[in-house]
């Protein structure tokens, strides 16, 4: 199953935090980042680097439109760093009117 990332985070427990807003939906994630711990390293807040919140890419719409209040859409710069999977753009209801 292949994941891609919807949204990018300051820390793993604020990615953890709106990834399970998914789980009433059935939707798996999981979050992805280079830290040691939930609060970032020795505990002092946002993880370098961030931690980015991935879901199956069949699901990726969907998660993103029920997470659209939640979470801000992947800018360029962020989603072409991502280089392992394609990032996803959350859409914006607003802006594709």
């Amino acid at each position: 199953m292949e994941f891609v990332e919807i949204a990018r985070f300051s820390s793993r427990l604020e990615a953890e935090t709106v990834g399970h807003a998914l789980d009433q939906f059935d939707i798996p994630f999981f979050v992805q980042s280079h830290d040691v711990g939930m609060f970032g390293p020795g505990h002092t807040g946002p993880t370098p680097g961030g931690a980015g919140l991935r879901v199956p890419a069949d699901r990726a719409a969907e998660a993103s439109e029920l997470l659209h209040c939640a979470i801000e859409p992947l800018s360029d710069d962020i989603a072409s760093e991502d280089r392992q999977q394609t990032a996803t753009k959350i859409p914006n209801p607003e802006k594709d009117r």
